[in-house]
């Protein structure tokens, strides 16, 4: 089906529930309340399972604001009318169910069957669960910085006025929207990938972290280390503040004297731009360029972002310093990705949108590479290729054919693999929170800066995908603490 998941099924004792406390209510217009409040947590479950596969989380709730809910409006047009849908259909069903149960089973049957079901949602990642961890990152409060960071044992952690850092080679990062690994078995679709995994060096199952699974969280975890998780009851947690404390990848750079641009279509994307800004990096977009590109959703399409990446670039070679220019592409975003009529100039048709739209990707890295390759660039230059996070979304075909195998990120780098570390030398090994010491020891910056993952490891925290469960609340303290006006 194109909206309802199949695993949907999972918020069926939800709907029992709200039949059988309907079912106890005498008054028409409590009844009403109940059924309604309950459908509509009950729809916010089946778009949260939707979107990203499990019950409302804190990804859910930081995507619940004005800007985010307007942007998926737009993209998931047929979603949207479909869950307006659902919810009518819901409302008319529990009202006539509950009407149903009140006449046909007795209360204590109805009682029993309602604790059974309230008993059968207590369950590991269930929905009690999960609204149990949300409380736990929302509940945590700012502190002091020293003190959030002791917390975490980051005790030694260099400050942003005590950071020193040597320059190495030039770093470009390229962020792929949803393009997760499975698109790299496509062979038809990415051929240009492909190839620069065979050249180049590559790092596959990379699990997709908490805290680390939407646009501007990937990118967040990718510049500190740390996942996108911020205490506080606040759907845009960073609106208020300008900077923060945490040493970043940014901050690094600065250091050695840097230029740093981040190349986006629409910095309003995703809240994205102004994460960007408070880590002090230049945006790059359309805006830069008024009418010299078409109009498109989000600014750009991926073939102009490499454009202006290009340009980027050239300029930045011209200057007597170093350079991190770092890129995000918006094209393949879920559902159908969007269409870039120019493409079929070079582009075969494709099965639906979203193969064309991944084939245009691959084939806009692969231009984009190349330039680099002819203009001597990459003599001086590593480049990162990583998917910003798992593909979003269900009940399509690129879902149902990614789905077919186990899903997970990746990287493609020119970095060499001894400069890598112990992140390169086992497999399995690297972790989104891993990128910000993987980005700087591949482009051989030497610094004193500390990232999470420095601590991590001196620890020896193997299962680190279990730990940053266990400390959720500290790491919630941690980047709420850290944020200032």
């Amino acid at each position: 089906m194109l909206f309802f998941p199949v695993n949907a099924w999972i918020v069926f004792p939800l709907v029992i529930i709200t039949t059988m406390l309907a079912s106890f209510v005498t008054a028409k217009k409590y009844k009403y309340i109940i059924v309604l409040m309950l459908t509509i947590f009950i729809v916010m479950e089946v778009i949260s399972i939707y979107f990203s596969g499990g019950f409302i989380d804190y990804q859910f709730f930081v995507n619940l604001n004005i800007n985010d809910i307007w942007e998926g409006l737009l993209i998931f047009k047929l979603q949207a009318l479909l869950t307006v849908l659902l919810f009518l259909v819901f409302i008319f069903l529990l009202t006539k169910l509950a009407a149903i149960c009140r006449r046909k089973i007795n209360v204590q049957m109805r009682l029993m069957v309602f604790v059974i079901m309230i008993l059968s949602l207590n369950y590991s990642h269930g929905p009690f669960d999960k609204l149990l961890e949300l409380s736990r990152i929302t509940g945590a409060s700012k502190i002091d910085f020293q003190e959030a960071l002791t917390q975490l044992n980051m005790r030694d952690y260099p400050l942003k006025n005590q950071v020193y850092a040597t320059q190495g080679k030039n770093i470009i990062v390229i962020s792929l929207e949803s393009f997760e690994k499975g698109f790299l078995d496509f062979d038809q679709l990415t051929p240009n990938l492909n190839q620069l995994r065979q050249k180049y060096s590559f790092y596959g199952d990379i699990p997709m972290g908490k805290g680390s699974s939407w646009t501007t969280a990937s990118m967040y975890t990718y510049m500190t280390g740390m996942p996108f998780l911020v205490g506080g009851i606040n759907t845009k947690p960073f609106a208020n503040y300008s900077q923060t404390q945490l040493v970043s990848l940014a901050d690094v750079l600065h250091k050695a004297n840097y230029q740093t641009r981040y190349v986006i279509g629409d910095p309003t994307f995703s809240g994205i731009g102004h994460i960007i800004s408070m880590l002090g990096i230049d945006i790059v977009s359309e805006s830069n360029y008024p009418g010299q590109y078409p109009q498109a959703p989000f600014g750009l399409y991926d073939k102009d972002t490499f454009d202006i990446a290009k340009r980027q670039v050239t300029e930045l070679s011209k200057e007597n310093q170093p350079f991190a220019l770092f890129i995000s592409t918006i094209s393949t975003h879920a559902p159908s990705g969007f269409y870039d009529q120019r493409m079929e100039k070079v582009i075969d048709k494709q099965d639906d949108n979203m193969a064309f739209a991944a084939a245009s990707l691959d084939y806009n890295i692969g231009q984009f590479i190349a330039y680099l390759e002819q203009q001597g660039i990459l003599e001086n230059t590593v480049f990162y290729i990583f998917p910003d996070h798992l593909m979003m979304g269900a009940g399509t075909p690129t879902i149902a054919k990614l789905s077919t195998k186990p899903r997970s990120l990746y990287v493609i780098t020119n970095a060499n693999k001894e400069d890598l570390g112990p992140y390169a030398s086992l497999p399995d090994n690297i972790y989104q929170l891993d990128m910000p010491r993987i980005i700087l020891d591949g482009a051989k910056i030497k610094s004193n800066a500390r990232f999470w993952t420095d601590y991590l490891n001196d620890q020896k925290v193997t299962h680190r995908a279990e730990y940053v469960e266990r400390v959720l609340t500290d790491i919630a303290t941690l980047n709420c603490s850290a944020a200032i006006p």
